[in-house]
């Protein structure tokens, strides 16, 4: 079942598992033309040294890029 649930799903309910308070998201760059835009995104986690970044034709796909960053950070420090 976890299989199926997105990156940043799996986040929120690590974070909500360790009593931390919710990833934060922001638009941090937008390129390219309406049709063909690159998104980076950046994740801040409370707790974490840095922000995470990640990258992807939609803002979607780049806050899930940068969920799964965190994701792998935070597995790393548990």
């Amino acid at each position: 079942e976890v299989g199926l649930k997105d990156a940043k799903t799996r986040l929120q309910e690590t974070l909500q598992g360790r009593g931390r308070p919710l990833p934060r998201y922001t638009v941090i760059k937008r390129e390219g033309a309406a049709h063909d835009q690159s998104f980076t995104v950046e994740c801040q986690v409370e707790g974490m040294a840095h922000a995470v970044t990640g990258s992807g034709p939609s803002r979607r796909k780049a806050e899930q890029e940068a969920a799964r960053r965190a994701l792998e950070e935070l597995d790393g420090n548990a």
